[in-house]
């Protein structure tokens, strides 16, 4: 294996086995009841209608005269599924997603994947016994105070081994405030 010695981003991001990941895919489930998946960005190029071609799938299901009621059918069995795969584990906690439990639970998984991706010994070339169990659902480095403000939750404001920043940019298509 060439060593990679010079400081460059690609190559910090390469000696610690990271990397950007692009998703085109968009996945949505509501109340397991409802899924949307698609290709459209939130964004004028996808939203336009003039550029780019987009697809989606919607998915409605609840039981015949209850529009409210989960059916355990193929919505739920969707997020149930995307859960198992993303957070590395599926826990009987998840039945009850909108528990306070449940919640507590995602945000301290999302939680340690983040901390397990900071490690560099978790995300460099180490063999598969070496590395921590983890998924791969994050939870987003900012920091939110009790009035709203956002700042980021990394020293330099930046992705690890990036110049990408955490907060992004103005949109030039939105209003400021």
């Amino acid at each position: 294996m060439q060593m990679l010695t010079s400081d460059t981003p690609a190559n910090k991001m390469a000696r610690h086995g990271r990397g950007m990941i692009y998703v085109h895919s968009k996945a949505m489930v509501v109340d397991d009841i409802y899924t949307i998946v698609g290709s459209a960005n939130i964004n004028q190029r996808s939203m336009d209608g003039r550029r780019d071609t987009e697809i989606a799938m919607g998915c409605w299901e609840t039981m015949p005269g209850n529009e409210n009621l989960v059916t355990d059918g193929h919505v739920q069995g969707l997020r149930k599924s995307l859960w198992a795969e993303h957070f590395g584990v599926y826990e009987e906690v998840f039945e009850f997603p909108k528990s306070i439990e449940c919640v507590r639970r995602v945000q301290e998984l999302a939680s340690l994947n983040w901390q397990n991706y900071l490690d560099t010994k978790s995300c460099s070339f180490y063999t598969d016994e070496d590395k921590p169990e983890s998924g791969h659902m994050l939870s987003y480095p900012i920091n939110v105070n009790k009035s709203g403000d956002i700042s980021p939750a990394t020293d330099n404001g930046f992705f690890p081994d990036t110049t990408a920043p955490i907060l992004g940019t103005k949109s030039s298509y939105l209003p400021a405030d």
